[in-house]
């Protein structure tokens, strides 16, 4: 091979090294993000369940507090 494609090979093998390097850092970064959107679901997962709980509860009258009598007129 000549010097001119000696050079050429290596420059392509450095920049191969580092598209290498690159692509692995986009990688645990992406896994991170996928980790945090995961939690987040179920974080809004459990608020809801728990939302629902508490709607029912007042639907059904039992909002945890003492009933008022009622007024005198009934």
């Amino acid at each position: 091979m000549t010097e001119e494609v000696e050079t050429r090979l290596a420059d392509l093998e450095i920049r191969l090294t580092h598209q290498d390097d690159a692509i692995d850092t986009l990688t645990e970064s992406l896994l991170r993000q996928q980790k945090i959107i995961d939690q987040q679901q179920e974080q809004i997962q459990r608020l809801h369940r728990r939302l629902r709980g508490i709607e029912e509860q007042r639907s059904d009258g039992g909002g945890g507090e003492a009933a008022e009598p009622p007024p005198p007129h009934y």
